[in-house]
């Protein structure tokens, strides 16, 4: 297939070529160029032709709960801690159809807005199963939330770490505060085995280095709910300090939130070649502060952008949490097109999976998204579709149409 629109964005720097075409073949792309050159140079090929649109690679959402339904309203919360509790009273009236639904509509969303990879957290299991009916691109997270020392082996069936398939399987201990050390070490040593992804919430509240650190926090109300016993609870300086010595931070990993994190902990994260997953909306909703995103880039830590869930964010459109994004950290040296980036290549970076798709590159997989074209035109394409966009014309994941809107 040749692909023809008005504007293409593409290699790692998302370069915009005029008059551009694509090419693919089964799955991958193959060339990119002009589209006469492409044309003349692959005759015989079916045309896509895309008018008044850009096309640019799909969006990784590097983290996100399908499985959650439309919460946010309901779940009005002072802090964190309370919002934790409210959520936990809240889904105990939804019903395992109720999870169903809601990872159906959410996995819609995601196609309808331009998402192509999703770094999706499932705690109730059954996202997996209908993201392979999708076809989008997933790295499905199996959430673990416990504070005895081992959970049963069967928690763990078939689980599947090939790249190859649009949909493969990882593991995520839900919080330095909510697993055991011994039960952390324990998925450490299964994802090592199995040469699974991790992703876990990592520093998204400040409570959590009073508790780590032994201080008294909102996390107490959190632990007696639970009925957890206080002296379970992990005692290091810093979160990232604390997985670093369980031996948890490296390539595999992904740090979600990394809210209260300092220089030594950015350190730590630099030198094992953990990722980070940059939720701002969420980060705002939960007050829980701002992710020093500048600080984090400039150390070369790989980072993304995700959505969290419809518990704590009103949508799961990647470029509501990029507009977003932008309007709290412009004024930090970070640009239109510095956002799109972490948005496409830095979250394929972050889920390990740059090698396969987060930009147009021959050779790459065919995850290739058309967005209208913007009305507007300052200059800055950017800057422009930013601006403007809410959903796409057509997402394509694997070299097939998985969403197109009707002329």
């Amino acid at each position: 297939m040749i692909i023809i629109s008005d504007k293409v964005l593409w290699g790692p720097d998302l370069r915009p070529r005029e008059q551009g075409a694509i090419v693919t073949k089964a799955d991958r792309i193959i060339a990119i160029g002009h589209r006469m050159k492409m044309l003349r140079n692959y005759p015989g090929h079916r045309i896509l032709r895309l008018e008044r649109s850009v096309v640019m690679p799909g969006l990784v959402n590097a983290h996100a709960h399908l499985e959650l339904p439309p919460l946010l309203s309901a779940e009005t919360a002072s802090d964190y801690t309370q919002w934790v509790l409210k959520l936990i009273a809240a889904k105990k009236g939804l019903s395992h159809r109720d999870y169903l639904r809601a990872a159906r509509e959410n996995i819609a969303s995601l196609l309808r807005t331009g998402t192509t990879t999703v770094g999706e957290i499932s705690t109730h299991n059954v996202s997996r199963a209908l993201l392979t009916k999708s076809g989008l691109r997933a790295t499905v997270y199996r959430e673990i939330i416990s504070m005895e020392p081992r959970i049963p082996r069967a928690r763990f069936p078939s689980l599947s770490s090939r790249a190859a398939s649009p949909v493969r399987d990882g593991l995520s201990p839900h919080s330095p505060h909510t697993v055991s050390e011994e039960l952390l070490m324990a998925i450490r040593d299964i994802a090592a085995r199995r040469r699974l992804p991790l992703a876990m919430h990592v520093a998204e509240t400040g409570d959590e280095l009073l508790l780590l650190q032994g201080r008294r926090s909102r996390l107490d109300l959190l632990y007696a709910a639970a009925g957890w016993p206080l002296d379970k609870a992990p005692r290091a300086r810093s979160s990232v300090e604390y997985l670093d010595r369980c031996g948890m931070l490296d390539p595999r990993f992904l740090s979600v939130h990394a809210v209260h994190i300092d220089d030594r902990d950015i350190a730590a994260l630099k030198r094992s070649g953990a990722a980070v997953a940059h939720c701002p909306r969420s980060n705002r909703r939960m007050g829980v502060g701002a992710m020093p995103l500048e600080r984090v880039l400039s150390a070369g830590i790989p980072v993304g952008i995700g959505t969290d869930s419809l518990a704590s964010v009103p949508s799961l459109s990647m470029w509501d949490e990029m507009r977003f994004a932008f309007r709290i950290h412009k004024g930090k040296r970070i640009t239109p097109r510095d956002i799109m980036r972490l948005a496409t290549l830095g979250g394929a970076k972050a889920l390990g999976l740059e090698d396969t798709t987060g930009s147009l590159v021959p050779g790459k997989k065919a995850d290739i998204i058309a967005l209208p074209l913007p009305r507007t035109d300052t200059g800055d394409i950017y800057s422009d579709l930013l601006r403007e966009t809410k959903s796409s014309i057509m997402t394509m994941v694997n070299g097939k149409i998985l969403h197109r809107e009707q002329p």
